[in-house]
């Protein structure tokens, strides 16, 4: 008998352990909002409204306005920059307010050439989301 209840402990301390860390695994994305544009977003509200088109014209320079939530202030972020999959810019920039705000990238218009331009937003080397736009 006193086996069988050590055994049942046992279960239900690992299923909580399972469930817990199953809860907190895999979802540590601050970002909440990413507008690719010809214009930066540097508040909250503009950005949440704005378009994010997938395609621009040559030589448009460009702004990637990221708003990031639960991410302390200084908290570093990589923005990489992609032209048919070689690699043209890195920017990382530090949060400059506590648990949310809004860092924007910028990328020169004479880099913007014909073709796929991708971005990347990275903590340390984890992607933490990217966008695919269309250069003509």
């Amino acid at each position: 008998m006193r086996t069988k209840a050590i055994t049942v402990i046992t279960l239900v301390f690992a299923s909580m352990l399972l469930i817990g860390l199953a809860g907190c695994g895999g979802e540590n994305n601050t970002i909440m909002h990413l507008v690719v544009a010809n214009q930066p977003y540097e508040e909250k509200v503009a950005l949440e409204k704005a378009d994010s088109p997938t395609e621009f014209s040559v030589q448009t320079p460009l702004y990637a306005s990221v708003y990031f939530i639960e991410s302390p202030k200084g908290m570093k972020y990589t923005a990489k920059w992609f032209l048919n999959d070689q690699e043209i810019k890195s920017e990382e920039k530090e949060m400059p307010t506590d648990k949310n705000g809004v860092i924007v990238y910028f990328l020169a218009a004479d880099k913007v050439s014909a073709g796929n331009l991708k971005l990347q937003i990275l903590f340390r080397d984890e992607i933490l989301t990217e966008q695919l736009i269309t250069i003509k």
